[in-house]
């Protein structure tokens, strides 16, 4: 075989087209072995289904992973498939949630996509967009899909699927168009880097344009206060100016004081990270490292600067005492204390599951070994750090409900063994910092 030193420009181009070539041929497998997957765990009479949400816990109705006419599979039907991939259990139900609607319910595109003329990753796009027509519905956009298969790429995919639910179910439609109303709302996550934070917005049409007016007025009375920075840069600005209205008021009133900085209620919760040689660092005018959970590291300096803006709002720090993650001690009851919970969370940052990163903060504490009350002849000294791991709600039920069953190692990992058979090994991160050296 050539190198890739030797290769001719016309050899590279052939082994990428046939490595493309491959690629999709083991996607298209990975998606027929999802389907002998769903065949081989239907949904039984009497048993709860694998569908989106938590409908059979809360008693809400059932939200399929397809749409009516593909078969529905047992409730932990995706576990072990999303374990085997290593992929998040809700990734797990996309799969055979896409699949299924391929399969069953757009056979057009499905045969597109095994002649290798449609991409998996396009067709499963698509899937995603018709899970929730009418069977007549989606048989409608699977021929206006598939009509043209050159040229889908092209096509407006979400367009036609919009179409084909006014034409089969205008009161459908008009559900849907109530229904993302009712989903507005204002999300806050994590930026590319600490120093910045992504803000999602979902919002009425007319509030929106409202919305980017206002932010254009304040942005041009910026630079006409002498602010130097760039449109884009003013913008952002201009979103944490009407977090403050007075202010923003001030902006857009013309009051020639109005560049001056205000205070800004509300409150917020950070859990950073610090050693004593960061603390020492800073100290001594040297850049000292601070971990964040959720937002990633960032200089002490930076942290002091936050710390500052949070102190002149009136903000309450609160200083946690330093756990020592190998200690070892136990109570007698079922539910740890508030010290042993944060020793394991900080232990082991994410949902221990196979594939799943659940925040631990948001998990359930299992007991690996089951929990059996004193009073019914249990042992004492049960609820102890090394007993316990964060698993979500979803894996807590997988393990209480099924054969699958976990043990956790010397060395903090644990070793999962499935239904099948088939062992996976997690490795869990701490949300401490590391130490330096």
């Amino acid at each position: 075989m050539a190198t890739a030193s030797t290769l001719t420009a016309t050899e590279v181009i052939e082994r990428v087209l046939a490595a493309r070539e491959s690629e999709h041929e083991a996607a298209v497998q990975q998606l027929e072995l999802t389907l002998e997957w769903a065949r081989l765990h239907p949904c039984t009479e009497g048993e709860a289904p694998a569908e989106w949400g938590d409908g059979h816990l809360f008693d809400e109705s059932i939200s399929a992973l397809a749409g009516p006419g593909a078969p529905w599979v047992s409730e932990f039907a995706p576990v072990e498939l999303a374990a085997a991939l290593r992929i998040p259990f809700d990734s797990g139900r996309q799969l055979l949630g896409d699949a299924l609607e391929l399969k069953h319910r757009l056979p057009r595109l499905w045969d597109h996509v095994r002649a290798g003329r449609v991409p998996v990753w396009k067709a499963r796009t698509i899937a995603r967009e018709t899970h929730d027509l009418t069977l007549e519905a989606a048989d409608y956009a699977d021929r206006m899909i598939s009509a043209t298969p050159e040229r889908i790429d092209q096509v407006n995919a979400a367009a036609l699927v919009d179409q084909a639910r006014l034409h089969f179910d205008p009161d459908r439609a008009a559900d849907d168009e109530a229904r993302a109303l009712a989903q507005r709302g204002v999300w806050v996550k994590p930026g590319r880097a600490p120093a910045t934070t992504d803000v999602l917005m979902t919002l009425d049409t007319p509030d929106a344009e409202l919305l980017d007016q206002s932010i254009t007025r304040i942005a041009h009375d910026l630079r006409e206060l002498g602010d130097p920075d760039p449109l884009h840069v003013r913008r952002a600005r201009t979103a944490g100016i009407l977090a403050d209205p007075q202010h923003a008021l001030d902006l857009m009133s013309g009051r020639e004081d109005a560049g001056a900085t205000h205070g800004r209620g509300g409150h917020t919760h950070l859990f950073v990270h610090l050693t004593p040689d960061d603390l020492v660092a800073d100290r001594a005018g040297d850049t000292g490292a601070a971990t964040i959970e959720k937002v990633g590291a960032a200089t002490t300096d930076l942290l002091s600067r936050w710390l500052a803006r949070f102190a002149e709002t009136g903000g309450v720090i609160r200083v946690r005492p330093v756990l020592d993650l190998d200690q070892t001690w136990s109570v007698d009851q079922h539910d740890p204390p508030e010290a042993m919970r944060d020793q394991v969370i900080l232990r082991d940052a994410h949902c221990v599951f196979p594939g799943c990163r659940r925040d631990s903060r948001h998990c359930d504490l299992d007991h690996i070994t089951e929990y059996l009350p004193t009073d019914d002849g249990g042992p004492p000294g049960q609820t102890t750090p090394s007993n316990l791991a964060p698993l979500c709600r979803t894996h807590h039920r997988v393990k209480t409900f099924t054969s699958w069953h976990y043990k956790r190692l010397d060395h903090g990992s644990y070793t999962w063994t499935s239904p099948t058979g088939h062992q996976y090994n997690v490795t869990p991160s701490s949300r401490l910092p590391p130490r330096r050296t």
